[in-house]
C-alpha cells in the first residue's frame, strides 16, 4: 500500500492516475488529514498500514511566500518532519519531493545532488529546511529534487502561457532564466520505479526532463505545439526580454539546471528529452477546453 500525501495536486492526480494504470494499491490524502497535526498522520497511518509514503504537499506560492513565511516554513518544513517522524515510527521509506530553488543560481554547469545549496527566497530556504528536517530524522528517505514542473492537473506554466497565448497578439518571456522543464507523468514514473524497485539506495536525487532551455524558449516550444495539434487558434508574437522587466518579490535562480546522471546511473531511466516530452504531453493530455 502506497500513502500519497497531498494527492489533490498536480502531481498527486498524476501519481493516483499511474498507479491505477499499473494496478499499485494506494491510499491518498489532502488536507483532511493535515500534515501538521502529529496525531492524524499517526492515526492514518496506524489505519491504512502503507508500505511506502510519497509526500506531494508543499507551500508552493513563491512570491506569496514571502508575505507569509510562517505559512511556507510550517508546510514546508514542519509538515514534512511530522511526516517523517510517522514514517520513522513505523520504519516506512519515505519519498519527499523537493525543488530546484535551493540553490542560488550562480553555477554555470549542471548541478549534481552535492552541490551548495544558497536559496534566495523564502520558497526555497522552507524546501531546503523540509529536506534537512527529512534527513534528520529518518534514513529511509528518498529526496527527489526537481523543477519547472508541469503536468495535465492543476495551474502551471504550460496552461498559462496557452491562456496568454490564445488571448493576446504578443507577449514577453524571461529568456535569461535556464533549467529544463519536468513532465509529471514522467516523474511519476520515477517514483513508481522506486517504490517497484524495492530500493534501499536513500538519498538525494535529481530529475527533471533532458535538456536545457530558458523560461522563452519553452514558451515558443508551447507556442509550437498548441499551434500544431490545434489547441491555439491564434497567432502570437513570443519575445524575449530580461528578468528585470518581470520583477517579482521572490528571486529565482537564474540557472538551476539540474544533473540527472545519479538517478540515471541507480535506476537505470533513460530520460526523454524536454522537447520530446512536451510533445507526448500536448498529444496523450486532456487539455481542457477553459486552459485557453
Amino acid at each position: 500500500m502506497i500513502w500519497i500525501i497531498g494527492n489533490q495536486g498536480m502531481l498527486g492526480k498524476e501519481l493516483s492516475r499511474y498507479f491505477d494504470e499499473a494496478g499499485l494499491p494506494h491510499v491518498g490524502s489532502d488536507r483532511e488529514v493535515s500534515i501538521l497535526e502529529p496525531s492524524a498522520l499517526r492515526n492514518f497511518t496506524k489505519k491504512h498500514r502503507p508500505d511506502w509514503i510519497v509526500n506531494c504537499s508543499a507551500y508552493t506560492a513563491v512570491d506569496k511566500a514571502e508575505e507569509e513565511e510562517s505559512s511556507a516554513f510550517a508546510l514546508n518544513r514542519d509538515g514534512p518532519a511530522y511526516i517523517a517522524e510517522a514514517a520513522a515510527d513505523h520504519n516506512i521509506p519515505l519519498i519527499h519531493i523537493s525543488t530546484d530553488y535551493v540553490f542560488d543560481g550562480s553555477s554555470a554547469e549542471p548541478l549534481a545532488e552535492d552541490a551548495a545549496t544558497g536559496p534566495q527566497s523564502v520558497y526555497g530556504r522552507s524546501k531546503l529546511a523540509g529536506e534537512e528536517a527529512v534527513r534528520k530524522i529518518t534514513e529511509r528517505h528518498f529526496i527527489i529534487r526537481t523543477a519547472w514542473l508541469y503536468g495535465e492537473f492543476g495551474s502551471n506554466f504550460v496552461y498559462t502561457m496557452l491562456k496568454l497565448m490564445e488571448s493576446r497578439d504578443s507577449i514577453k518571456v524571461v529568456n535569461d532564466q535556464k533549467g529544463s522543464p519536468t513532465w509529471a507523468r514522467e516523474l511519476a514514473l520515477l517514483i513508481s520505479v522506486i517504490i517497484g524497485s524495492g530500493s534501499t539506495a536513500y538519498g538525494t536525487y535529481h530529475f527533471s526532463g533532458e535538456g536545457e532551455c530558458s523560461w522563452y524558449g519553452f514558451a515558443r516550444e508551447i507556442y509550437r505545439l498548441g499551434r500544431e495539434k490545434g489547441v491555439l487558434t491564434s497567432e502570437c508574437e513570443i519575445n524575449p526580454c530580461p528578468s528585470s522587466e518581470f520583477p517579482t518579490p521572490a528571486r529565482r535562480p537564474r540557472y538551476s539546471l539540474l544533473c540527472k546522471e545519479k538517478v540515471k546511473r541507480e535506476f537505470g531511466l533513460e530520460i526523454p528529452d524536454w522537447k520530446d516530452s512536451l510533445a507526448e504531453f500536448f498529444s496523450s493530455a486532456d487539455i481542457p477546453l477553459n486552459a485557453v
